[in-house]
């Protein structure tokens, strides 16, 4: 999965921050269960933990095999939007598609958009948010205090719920505290997917214009190649990412030159493998990791 770097369109101020409404009405309690609309289903997740008993959560892109930039949405898709009291994506470039169903809605919603509107991220930034730490736990709060201002009655059951799902993140809070470096380590990656979480782990990456190239499909510099290739061969870098949802003869060759050259390979993904819930998607990559790396 590639070409997600500066791609999309800057979302409107409705769809940037989550305290606003689409309309000058705003959502209202509804009679049945609150309808929260999801562009991935690590978001879903967050949503039904957060809502529980009181929300009706549809993950929109559920396939790990899906290609979040390429999504068409289906009619289904269009008018499951437009009946959402809540939506919640990446925002930033990354699944434009939802923000166009936003902007395109006839009624009024709240809108989490959370890089721009809970990360203070901007189009052209890496879109890969759900690799920074405090992305999940800014997300629960963002969405009880929405729902809470939905439905007032259960503004406290959702805060406690929230808290409880950010108490859930405790196995890769540790993990990520463990594993961050007491200086700087040089790492390779084949695109910026893990480059969030690398920097929260004190990783410097050796080649970014290398996986931006990776990433947008585009041909690296021969020099950027060269570069890399010396790095692996001269065993200048601790490890080397690797997404594995990216299928390019470039990469397999580092990935083997890597290889040959008893580098250890992390692989990670783009969107959560089926079967996993987001921690255990995240602690399993980590855990990889930390087999290679070792702990502070």
């Amino acid at each position: 999965m590639s070409g997600c770097g500066s791609t999309g369109t800057k979302p409107n101020d409705a769809a940037s921050k989550p305290a606003e409404t689409k309309s000058n009405n705003p959502a209202s309690a509804p009679a049945g269960k609150i309808k929260i609309v999801a562009a991935e289903n690590f978001l879903g997740e967050v949503a039904t933990a957060v809502g529980g008993d009181r929300v009706e959560v549809t993950s929109v892109i559920t396939n790990p095999d899906a290609d979040p930039h390429d999504f068409e949405p289906t009619a289904d898709t269009s008018k499951a939007v437009n009946d959402a009291q809540v939506v919640v994506y990446v925002g930033i470039g990354y699944d434009e598609w939802m923000d166009k169903l936003v902007k395109a809605s006839s009624a009024s919603k709240k809108v989490i958009n959370i890089g721009e509107g809970l990360l203070g991220k901007k189009d052209g930034d890496n879109p890969h948010i759900w690799y920074i730490p405090e992305s999940m736990p800014k997300l629960a709060d963002a969405l009880a205090e929405q729902l809470g201002t939905i439905d007032a009655a259960q503004a406290d059951a959702f805060k406690k719920r929230a808290q409880d799902y950010k108490t859930s993140l405790t196995p890769l809070t540790d993990l990520v505290n463990k594993l961050k470096q007491p200086s700087p380590t040089d790492i390779a990656v084949s695109e910026p997917v893990f480059d969030y979480m690398a920097a929260a782990l004190n990783l410097n990456i050796v080649d970014p214009k290398f996986a931006k190239a990776i990433e947008e499909e585009s041909d690296p510099a021969p020099g950027d190649v060269a570069g890399l290739q010396d790095a692996l061969k001269g065993k200048k870098v601790k490890l080397f990412v690797q997404n594995t949802q990216a299928d390019s003869p470039t990469v397999k060759t580092m990935v083997d030159l890597a290889s040959s050259n008893q580098i250890p390979i992390i692989h990670v993904t783009e969107t959560e493998p089926q079967g996993k819930n987001y921690v255990q998607w995240m602690t399993d990559q980590l855990s990889e990791l930390q087999k290679a790396i070792g702990s502070k």
